[in-house]
């Protein structure tokens, strides 16, 4: 009985290590190990670059002098995994305003709608400029 919780969680963790990482699959598409590992310190960086706080740049920088797979690997992981991050960035950011927008709509920046403060005022000329 004691061994059943174990049993149980057996295969969901066999489920998280069943998706292959990047950098098996650039071995399987026939990769060096040096542009793997090329890849797979640019990638950080390229990340570090666009503003995600929990990467690091990594590089090893004899290596990457040297201009064979691995400076390849390093640039293409940097310029990969920035784009990556700035996408990742930019939605974030336009769900919040959309999040934002829609909610200042409905209630207002603080809770205060703007039709209501402007009940009883006349802004018949601020309708005849346009706006």
């Amino acid at each position: 009985m004691k061994y059943i919780p174990l049993l149980i969680s057996l295969p969901v963790l066999s489920a998280c290590s069943t998706a292959p990482s990047t950098e098996d699959v650039l071995r399987s598409h026939g990769y060096s190990q040096t542009y793997v590992a090329g890849y797979h310190d640019g990638c950080p960086s390229g990340k570090h670059s666009a503003g995600e706080v929990f990467t690091k740049r990594a590089q090893d920088a004899a290596a990457y002098a040297q201009g064979g797979d691995y400076k390849i690997g390093w640039d293409y992981g940097f310029m990969t995994c920035r784009q990556q991050e700035i996408e990742e960035i930019e939605a974030a950011i336009a769900a919040g305003v959309a999040a934002g927008v829609a909610s200042s709509v409905d209630s207002g920046v603080d809770g205060v709608h703007a039709g209501k403060v402007l009940d009883g005022i006349d802004t018949s000329a601020i309708q005849a400029a346009g706006w």
